[in-house]
């Protein structure tokens, strides 16, 4: 499949979006910057920090061939699952979140978190 021929997705990720404590400014952006480029948004999913939901999100997406642009709810903080969904949707092993870095590191030098398949 080309990549003319793949939906365009976005989901955005985090309860704190859907209890509205925090204002999602990701949709209108990725819009944009998909429309200089003569593309086009196909779908967005708003999902809250569900494992089991985003798991199953992910998995029907990664099947479909979409191209998926994801934001949100990849922090170290307990409630964040888009690591270990995305590893378990597309059969590959993720490593345990970690404990969130010192407050002096965080805003400096984020950490990645392997998946490996």
């Amino acid at each position: 499949m080309s990549g003319a021929d793949r939906a365009i997705g976005a989901l955005i990720i985090g309860s704190e979006i859907l209890t509205g404590k925090r204002q999602d400014k990701h949709l209108q952006r990725v819009i944009e910057r998909l429309a200089t480029r003569g593309l086009t948004l196909a779908y967005a999913h708003y999902l809250g920090d569900d494992r089991a939901r985003l798991t199953a999100l992910l998995r029907e997406t990664f099947a479909q061939g979409d191209i998926v642009f994801s934001f949100g709810g990849i922090g170290a903080t307990p409630d964040d699952h888009t690591r270990q969904a995305a590893a378990a949707a597309s059969g590959c092993r993720s490593c345990d979140t970690p404990k969130p870095w010192p407050r002096s590191r965080r805003a400096s030098a984020p950490r990645p978190i392997p998946i490996a398949c």
